[in-house]
């Protein structure tokens, strides 16, 4: 309900107000206090999300199967295995984190039509040892809200389950089509008949294709052995018990995935209290002439794993000086000079959804003078952006005034764009992509570069309330992009070469906060710090 939004959001925005009012704002969060918090979050209901994705499909036939990931070895030694991410979509469906499960569904427009099993794997002794028992699968089935839980060599046992739609009872009539020579199987309501030798259509999340599904089932001896599955994966099937869509699911969830609940809100806000602290924590670290890149990354990790968020939702970026202007940049590896800025782009998760957060600050606590002045361009244009994250907005006409308003503070606040420029002709001539190469943001969730309805791309094009959308325009001083914008001669006109070498010297700038789009406007779940004077501040407070 309305109200019951609006008080969900006044609460959000208390928080933080409550954050500044009972201490220094610029202060991390107590653990205790942190802590005590994530106790508080929300369940989810996983019951109700997958209901909502599995009713757009018909009910007649159909199966909807879901794979989690698998573990990787590192360094190509068994038991030495790679961190384990969950595959966003399995992640989304069941609340699994763990590799080797898999889900199989029916699917239809009313609730009854939607019985759910997990297909969970049977750990053997010596897995027990090593790795610990585990969860049990009446733990599976309570966490997961599913209909049952079965151990992936039951797989046929679950899909005659899911046959008699939910039902253990034997009395289900079995009849001999004399015609097609299959068996159909029906319940006692006569709801429907499933033809499990009649190729039943089967959605498949994540997204592959025959030969990808095919390689993982095969690996794995319960599907080999299968009687409903064996068949349709062998390399040497002629025909198949299943015809795989690849495409719908991953598309109906990721359409889901766009438009937040107020459980997600809440766990994306966490990560965003969590990962502020973790930036305001490096920044009180950091001594100029002393301090690594790595070592502020490692005070990053440190900080957030100690308030419980243990994953990273991407490598941390730290670039100092001219290593700002790099967009990627992972290295890590320079010495933190003094009157330079550290530019950091670092988000932690929880329970899989992920911050993503980006702030500069100054090595040795102040900014230069040509340092405030490139930062409060970008700051200026983000402001001015955040207030344009509306329902029904258009991302392009958004994205095109970022661009005009970065060209003005070129040229106005920087010289870099010379004073007598029209600034829509130096936008149709590409001045704001010579120092902007970037989108101005994306959507944000279970990934950092999260889906939505654009297939292929993490790209609004119509802002929607419930939407999490980055907003982080920057100004970057790249040599290889200025000095081949100031060799063309549609774009030279426009830029004064003395003043792109001064702030070159700066490196670059990006701040990016993460907004949660509501029917009563843009709603800023980043509480860290970015005017120059409170990042001066915080860093002051060590």
């Amino acid at each position: 309900s309305d109200d019951s939004d609006d008080a969900f959001i006044q609460q959000l925005l208390l928080n933080n107000n409550n954050d500044e009012k009972n201490k220094s704002r610029y202060d991390c969060h107590s653990l205790e206090d942190f802590l005590d918090r994530k106790k508080k979050l929300s369940k989810i209901d996983f019951n109700r999300r997958r209901f909502k994705v599995f009713s757009k499909f018909p009910n007649d036939n159909r199966l909807i199967f879901a794979l989690s990931g698998e573990l990787q070895t590192r360094n190509g030694f068994e038991g030495h295995t790679a961190r384990f991410r969950q595959i966003p979509d399995f992640m989304y469906l069941t609340g699994i984190s763990e590799p080797d499960y898999f889900l199989l569904s029916t699917c239809g427009p009313n609730e009854e039509d939607v019985k759910t099993v997990i297909l969970c794997p049977r750990k053997t002794e010596q897995m027990k040892v090593w790795m610990g028992a585990g969860r049990s699968v009446q733990e599976i089935q309570e966490t997961t809200m599913c209909d049952r839980c079965f151990y992936v060599d039951e797989i046929d046992d679950a899909m005659e389950y899911l046959n008699n739609n939910g039902s253990n009872s034997n009395s289900n009539s079995t009849e001999k089509n004399n015609d097609e020579g299959e068996e159909t199987r029906s319940n006692n309501k006569g709801r429907r008949a499933f033809k499990i030798a009649h190729s039943k259509v089967v959605f498949v999340a994540p997204e592959l294709d025959d030969v990808a599904l095919k390689k993982r089932l095969q690996s794995n001896d319960a599907f080999v052995k299968s009687k409903t599955w064996g068949p349709s994966i062998s390399a040497n099937a002629t025909s198949s018990n299943f015809r795989f869509d690849y495409v719908a699911l991953p598309d109906k969830i990721a359409r889901q995935r766009a438009i937040k609940t107020k459980e997600e809100i809440e766990r994306i806000k966490r990560a965003n209290d969590g990962s502020s602290d973790a930036h305001i924590a490096m920044w009180q670290f950091s001594k100029p002439n002393e301090t690594y890149e790595f070592q502020l990354e490692a005070e990053f990790i440190a900080a957030s794993t100690k308030r419980n968020l243990r994953e990273l939702g991407y490598p941390c970026i730290v670039g100092s000086g001219k290593n700002a202007a790099i967009l990627h940049y992972e290295e890590n590896s320079a010495l933190c000079k003094e009157k330079e800025i550290v530019l950091v782009d670092a988000g932690a998760e929880c329970e899989g959804y992920t911050a993503d957060i980006t702030r500069c600050f100054p090595t040795d606590g102040k900014f230069t003078e040509d340092a405030k002045l490139l930062y409060n361009v970008v700051l200026d244009v983000q402001v001015d952006a955040i207030e344009r994250y509306t329902n029904g907005a258009l991302w392009a006409d958004i994205a095109r005034k970022a661009k005009l308003k970065t060209i003005e503070g070129l040229q106005k606040k920087l010289g870099v764009v010379n004073a007598d420029a029209d600034l829509n002709e130096a936008l149709e001539a590409g001045i704001s992509e010579v120092f902007l190469p970037h989108a101005l943001g994306h959507y944000l969730g279970l990934q950092v570069h999260d889906v939505g309805p654009n297939s292929g791309t993490p790209l609004p094009v119509v802002l929607e309330v419930g939407n999490v959308i980055t907003c982080e325009p920057g100004v970057y001083f790249v040599e290889a992009l200025y000095e081949k914008a100031l060799a063309n001669e549609k774009q030279k006109k426009f830029l004064n070469r003395e003043n792109i070498e001064r702030f070159a010297k700066v490196g670059g700038v990006r701040i990016e906060d993460n907004i949660w789009v509501t029917e009563r406007g843009p709603v800023n779940l980043t509480r860290c710090p970015k005017t120059v004077e409170d990042v001066e501040a915080a860093c002051a407070s060590a």
